[in-house]
């Protein structure tokens, strides 16, 4: 559950009417002006965006730019208008769409207009930045060392207790991974599976009805936890937050028993997951790691795969150490496959964990590491932990293929013989 660096931004003084209006600006460009009418806030809904503008000749083109931070990309809309000398129109960016769009909750969007009459003139407002903010509640926020906790129910020395056990968790699992958090990290608090539901991205009726989520890191910096005082959630989740910083890089994530293993291991105590492992080792039916790399599969399976990546890890870190540990995750931020890493560190791939693991606890070696009986596991968030929000790792084996590195290579390789072409022409324009 992962993912650019971002200063958390907040929004103070919100009514029930949800209006964050910016204040309207004109901007004009040989005689065409496009004024920012501002911005409202539709919390889950998403976000409306105004703008009028008027020109001596038809208005033929109006877009709005915006920047989805802290992890998403520049995108743009163009909304419905009339054509004319003068038009007001609104473009609304929708809140709760996947997998096209979804908003968290304190999501920073940058934004400007762009207009386009029909002689050719341009006019664009200044940049803006405004916070999609949870505004069905009024949020109290406690803050210290790098840590924001925002809530609206409980106690403020419920807050607190949070904020120290927030502290500590990121404190050791940055320890853990060689890590260092270098931005602000929000956690934001809501009392009840209703009140969280319409912050969290939208599911299918079936796995809504079934799940209950206890937390989410729902971006790079923010994470929401279900209850005043989930310490075990709240350090799972900001565990999801280190390892984002430690183990995702340009060409890959992840694998997903690597990522939720040690989450589950920041908790301290593996709670109702490590029963489920207990009874999956005694009938010798535990899943291969191979098949838990990624995010998919069968519901009914949620609490073995937790349990058996917390085992995983635990037992990397207890037999072989942290500094290891810690390098491996370097590895697969610098490029390597998950085997390939594994192999750097370890001296084994995941088929040879597979079977080290299993000797661990008593199991004999699997027979044919090539064909699994199991399938993929996801990490759908139990009620009484986990996480969501990780995106699924590469299917050979949980980093980046040898395809993707290739294109790349050709990619780059092809950049480079274009510029030295244009070099060659430029020298022989310029030469006397």
């Amino acid at each position: 559950m992962r993912q650019l660096l971002w200063l958390a931004l907040l929004v103070a003084g919100t009514a029930c009417g949800v209006a964050l209006a910016l204040s309207p600006r004109p901007l004009s460009a040989q005689g065409l002006s496009v004024t920012d009418e501002g911005a409202e806030n539709h919390f889950p809904d998403g976000m409306e965006f105004r703008v009028s503008a008027a020109s001596d000749d038809a208005i033929e083109e109006v877009r709005l730019r915006y920047t989805v931070l802290p992890d998403g990309t520049t995108a743009s809309g163009v909304p419905d208008f009339q054509t004319g000398s003068s038009i007001s129109t609104v473009f609304t960016l929708s809140g709760n769409e996947p997998p096209r769009i979804y908003l968290p909750p304190g999501t920073r969007i940058d934004y400007h207009w762009e207009v386009e009459d029909a002689a050719g003139n341009t006019a664009t407002t200044p940049e803006k930045s405004i916070v999609y903010e949870d505004v069905r509640f009024d949020w109290t926020t406690l803050e210290a060392d790098g840590v924001i906790i925002h809530y609206y129910s409980g106690s403020e020395d419920d807050a607190q207790a949070m904020l120290d056990e927030a502290q500590v968790a990121i404190a050791q699992m940055s320890g853990l991974l060689a890590a260092t958090v270098e931005f602000p990290v929000n956690v934001r608090i809501y009392a009840s599976t209703d009140d969280m539901r319409p912050a969290l991205q939208r599911r299918s009726e079936s796995y809504e009805s079934q799940i209950i989520t206890a937390g989410v890191r729902v971006s790079s910096d923010t994470v929401l936890v279900l209850g005043n005082v989930s310490f075990s959630t709240l350090r799972h989740e900001l565990a999801h937050v280190v390892t984002a910083i430690a183990g995702e890089g340009p060409f890959g994530d992840l694998p997903a028993w690597l990522d939720e293993g040690a989450a589950v291991y920041a908790q301290g105590d593996p709670e109702g997951f490590g029963g489920a492992l207990e009874r999956a080792i005694d009938r010798g039916n535990v899943l291969s790691v191979r098949s838990i790399t990624s995010y998919q599969g069968d519901p009914d399976k949620v609490d073995l795969f937790y349990g058996q990546s917390w085992s995983l890890v635990s037992f990397l870190v207890d037999t072989y150490g942290e500094e290891k540990f810690a390098r491996l995750f370097a590895e697969i931020k610098g490029g390597k496959t998950t085997d390939a890493a594994l192999e750097a560190v370890y001296g084994f791939d995941q088929d040879g964990l597979d079977n080290e693991w299993r000797a661990s606890v008593g199991l004999p070696p699997r027979e044919d590491t090539a064909q699994d009986d199991e399938e993929a596991v996801p990490t759908f968030p139990p009620s009484d932990g986990g996480s969501d929000g990780a995106p699924a790792a590469a299917e050979d084996g949980g980093g980046t293929s040898a395809g993707v590195i290739i294109g790349l290579a050709l990619a780059v390789l092809a950049v480079a013989a274009a510029i030295a072409l244009a070099t060659v022409v430029l020298a022989r324009r310029l030469r006397p």
